[in-house]
């Protein structure tokens, strides 16, 4: 492992995405997003998703520069064509829109479709809950990747997301919540591989359908419980009717998102702080954690210590840059990591 400061390396994305032609507050959007999933110790979704996105970018199958247009919209409702932008950018945008409708009608729907995969989707409603919002992010898998328990084994359903925020006592630590259909991401499962352990019994398949250990042998995911699967059912219907999007994993499409912000206020309800305030103190008091909180512990460690990263995952990273982007000294020269507590997948 490699410790990296947070402002460097978010400087050194930015330049990456600026390469392929984005705009500057796109690609500022790409380089914030990937590194916020790293502090909050998701690196899943963090710099390991750089080299997907750079050629996805770089043959079409991503659009750089996207002309995200209105499709219908109503009050406090908003259909869009994401015209293939990158999944960041289409979520930040949609939150975003979400959350001016929210203040002007006290609700703002906003759905997606034709974007890419939008990587944390913690880090978004997280935006929208520091203004105050309740927020609601779910978003479709372009991959079949999750078998249905007692089915078949092959997959079936994509390792849809949903993640929800809500507004704390420290308004810039809110509640938040973001999960996936399968037992365990896929990031998780590189994660393990890397480092020589083994997965739960009940996480995953190999290609013959049998389950296994072995993160190496993982062909899909299945789902944590049958609610959880019940979870990932209903999310394929919402996310994709709502969108008008492939209702099941379909890569030819691009994926859909759909966002939901509520302004408490509208609701006559202007202290919900105190609300979450009250639950906190006694789930904490029985000795157990609110959502997020290991997220916002590794933010804070990695905001002095630094970004801790995987010497491949970083050599991959430079590899995909390429020569077109200077190679940053504290990658030719990378230090140690001291230690950082990481957080974890809510």
């Amino acid at each position: 492992m490699i410790s990296v400061p947070v402002a460097a390396l978010t400087v050194y994305l930015e330049r990456a995405y600026r390469a392929t032609g984005m705009p500057r507050s796109a690609a500022q959007t790409m380089a914030q997003t990937l590194v916020e999933a790293e502090t909050r110790g998701l690196p899943g979704h963090g710099i390991r998703l750089v080299p997907t996105y750079l050629r996805k970018l770089h043959d079409g199958r991503l659009n750089p520069r996207p002309k995200i247009i209105c499709r219908a919209e109503g009050p406090g409702v908003l259909a869009l064509d994401g015209d293939l932008a990158a999944g960041p950018v289409a979520a930040r945008h949609a939150v975003g829109a979400a959350t001016i409708r929210a203040r002007k009608t006290g609700l703002g729907l906003v759905t997606v479709c034709r974007t890419g995969h939008a990587g944390a989707l913690g880090v978004f409603v997280t935006w929208a809950a520091r203004h105050g919002m309740v927020a609601m992010l779910a978003t479709q898998t372009s991959a079949a990747s999750v078998a249905l328990l007692g089915g078949t084994g092959r997959g079936i359903l994509g390792n849809s997301a949903l993640a929800v925020a809500v507004p704390g006592p420290d308004p810039k630590e809110p509640v938040c919540v973001d999960l996936a259909a399968g037992a365990m991401s896929w990031g998780r499962v590189h994660q393990r591989r890397t480092a020589g352990q083994t997965l739960a019994s009940g996480t995953a398949l190999d290609a013959t359908g049998h389950p296994i250990v072995d993160p190496a042998q993982a062909a899909v995911l299945l789902p944590a419980s049958e609610r959880a699967q019940a979870l990932a059912i209903v999310l394929e219907l919402l996310v994709g009717a709502l969108t008008a999007s492939s209702p099941l994993p379909s890569d030819g499409q691009g994926r859909g998102l759909l966002c939901l912000v509520i302004d408490p206020r509208a609701l006559g309800f202007a202290h919900l702080a105190e609300s979450v305030t009250q639950v906190a103190r006694q789930i904490r008091a029985d000795g157990a954690r609110m959502p997020g909180d290991r997220a916002w512990r590794a933010r804070a460690a990695a905001a002095s210590a630094g970004v801790r990263l995987e010497e491949d995952d970083l050599r991959a990273l430079i590899e995909a840059v390429g020569p077109h982007v200077p190679t940053p000294a504290w990658a030719r020269s990378p230090q140690p990591a001291s230690a950082v507590t990481a957080g974890e997948d809510n």
